[in-house]
This record gives C-alpha cells, sequence and structure tokens, in this order.
C-alpha cells in the first residue's frame, strides 16, 4: 500500500518536566509536574499530518522494548502506516529530556537509540515507498547520510521534498539543492545562512541565501510573528495566531506536518501556510508533542473563528 506522504525520522518517548525556569549550570531544580509523551521528529510530523487525515507512512527504527510498543500504536491509533518501522533488538528506543518552563518554553536533550541505526542501507530498501510518494518529509534527528539518501532517492523520483532542518548545523549545498521546501525556525535559518533572523524583514534576506543554495521555497517560522514564506516569484507574511502559549514543544512538528497536508491536498502557497499557522498555533495551547496536535475539524473552525474576529 503506497502513502502520499512518507516521512522518514525519529521516534522518541518524551519525558517531560515542568519547571517554573531553566537550571543553570550545576544547579538542581524541583519540577512541578512530570509527563511521558510519544514524540521524536519524525513520528511527530507523521502524527500530525495522519489527525489532519493525510495517507501517510513513517520509515524509522524503535529499539524491542516497551516504549516501542506505545510509540507504533500511538501513530497508529492517527491512521499513521507503521509498517516501515523496524524493530533493533539490541539498542533502547530513542528518548527525549524535555523541560518546559513558565512561559512554554522548552529544552531538550535526546538520546537517539535506535534512531542512529537508521542507515543508507536501511533508507535503500525502501525506496519503492519513496518513489510511489506525493511528498518526502525529512528531519535531522537521524544520521545525516541517511537523510541525504533519502533525499536523493525522492529527487530521482522526482518526489518533492520537505525538509525541517532541526536540530540546528550545517547543510552540505548538495541536500538543499534538492529540497523543494524548507521549514526552519529563527535559529535554523540563522545558523543555515549566518544571517541573524529575528524578524520577517531578516527571515527574507536569509530565506534568499536559501535559494540561491538551491530550495525551491522557504517557510521561515517566527513564532508569534507567523511565517514568511519565500520563493523565486514572491515574499510574502502570514501573521501569527494569538493565543495562550502552554508548550511550545510541538509547534515546529505541527506545522510541518499540516504544510505537508494542505500542500498535497493542493492547497496554494498561502493557504497551506495559513492552514499549517493554524495547527502549530493550536499545538502550543497544549502540552506534550503528539498529545498536542488537533485533528481537521477543530483546525478548520479555529480559522473559521479567528477570521471572523
Amino acid at each position: 500500500m503506497s502513502s502520499d506522504i512518507v516521512v522518514i525520522g525519529s521516534l522518541n518517548m518524551d519525558m517531560v518536566v515542568q519547571v517554573d525556569r531553566r537550571p543553570e549550570r550545576g544547579e538542581t531544580l524541583l519540577g512541578s509536574h512530570f509527563f511521558m509523551s510519544p514524540g521524536g521528529k519524525g513520528a511527530n510530523q507523521a502524527y500530525a499530518a495522519g489527525k489532519l487525515g493525510a495517507s501517510v507512512a513513517l520509515i524509522g527504527r524503535v529499539g524491542d522494548d516497551m516504549f516501542a510498543d506505545q510509540l507504533l500504536a500511538n501513530l497508529q491509533q492517527a491512521g499513521v502506516d507503521t509498517s516501515l518501522i523496524g524493530r533493533v533488538s539490541d539498542e533502547a528506543t530513542g528518548v527525549a529530556f524535555i523541560t518546559v518552563d513558565k512561559d512554554g518554553d522548552n529544552s531538550i536533550v535526546v538520546a537517539p537509540g535506535a534512531n542512529s541505526r537508521v542507515t543508507p542501507d536501511f533508507i535503500r530498501q525502501h525506496e519503492e515507498t519513496i518513489s510511489k510518494a506525493k511528498m518526502v518529509m525529512v528531519q535531522l534527528e537521524v544520521p545525516l547520510e541517511s537523510i541525504m539518501e533519502a533525499v536523493t532517492l525522492a529527487d530521482k523520483h522526482g518526489v518533492p521534498v520537505i525538509l525541517d532542518p532541526a536540530p540546528a548545523g550545517p547543510l552540505p549545498d548538495e541536500l538543499l539543492a534538492k529540497v523543494k521546501y524548507i521549514v526552519p525556525n529563527e535559529n535554523e535559518i540563522s545558523q543555515l545562512t549566518g544571517t541573524l533572523v529575528s524578524d520577517i524583514r531578516t527571515a527574507k534576506t536569509a530565506s534568499v541565501e536559501l535559494l540561491r543554495k538551491g530550495v525551491d521555497t522557504v517557510f521561515s517560522k517566527l513564532g508569534g510573528q507567523g511565517v514568511v514564506v519565500t520563493n523565486a516569484n514572491r515574499a510574502f507574511n502570514i501573521p501569527g495566531f494569538q493565543v495562550k502559549v502552554v508548550d511550545t514543544t510541538a509547534a515546529g512538528d505541527a506545522f510541518a506536518g499540516a504544510l505537508a497536508t494542505a500542500l498535497v491536498g493542493g492547497k496554494d502557497l498561502w493557504a497551506a501556510a495559513q492552514f499549517a499557522n493554524a495547527v502549530g498555533a493550536l499545538a502550543v495551547t497544549r502540552s506534550g508533542a503528539q498529545s498536542a496536535m488537533p485533528d481537521l475539524a477543530e483546525t478548520e473552525q479555529f480559522i473559521k473563528e479567528s477570521t471572523q474576529e
């Protein structure tokens, strides 16, 4: 069975603790609340797309443990095809340790575990699935050489790629040249281009640098300032939705999953960005990663209510 969206990326169990502020070096803080939630950037984006009604499959790896069972079951509940997720018997499922402060901002430490075993050879085993997709989504929580392989295969078969360049770091021009859509936040686009991005003007400037490297369209995520969409023909800003921020952990993944869903569904760039902005805004009003993702009905209702105000 082929899926419209094929996500290649990580699966983690998130361990989240809420704190008044993030600790200083060498400091111990008492948190106010702890919970575990399915996460990992690949799984989050697949879950977001699945919950919005997209046809989506995830390629990744988990350990042979309790966390793996929970992560797979949660994805299946959102309609994600998990048949391409491999189990590794001698490695633990990935975990992420997350602190969330009173403003909803987070700090994350990831232990990749089985995610590090998503090798180029493992990706090549799924070339047929990639070739039949309408969109391939990748992030950077699995080895970079494997992401390069996935993007190369997608390019070979004429399948457009969305890259979420997180965690932030330098990327080869060879990779960027094969990416159709990129969805960096302020920090990520700053690192990729060397231009400090803090507002709409600087986001447009930095985006042009990514266009020069071969990217077709840049979606620069500016948090509450919205998103700046830039390609060779035009640049425009979609303002952010005003919401009460509880936890920003899922915002970027919600945006990416929603953007893929909208583009595959035939929406134009403006409508797709507006839709993804709304999904990202709803996600930050709740705690956790996948537990924060909205479905299609509540997203459409949120957009309707927001445009009426």
